[in-house]
């Protein structure tokens, strides 16, 4: 009696198990369409990324390029200022910079 019990439990839980995948039938259409959707919103994200990873790698080289230059730049100030070389005004350069060469 015990050993038909148990084999009527692991009956109904294989039936359930097998009524679930049937019920899971008619939607799996929907899911494929949804699983395709997904994977070409993947695809756009990771075609995004390389493109901003591009980008990155162009602006630290960049970056690198600037910071190169910088000491140059200021040494040619430290020369200007020495000699006293007044360089003209540039029409970007900030008021408060002017202000402070003019001071000097």
């Amino acid at each position: 009696m015990v050993h038909l019990l148990e084999l009527a439990v692991t009956f109904i839980e294989r039936l359930e198990n097998h009524l679930e995948t049937i019920k899971n039938i008619p939607h799996l259409d929907e899911n494929l369409k949804k699983m395709s959707m997904a994977l070409a919103k993947m695809d756009m994200l990771v075609t995004e990324t390389e493109e901003l990873a591009e980008n990155i790698l162009k602006w630290r080289e960049q970056q690198k390029e600037v910071s190169s230059c910088i000491p140059k730049i200021l040494a040619e100030e430290n020369y200007l200022h020495k000699h006293d070389v007044i360089m003209p005004s540039l029409p970007f350069a900030s008021k408060v910079h002017v202000q402070t060469v003019n001071a000097k």
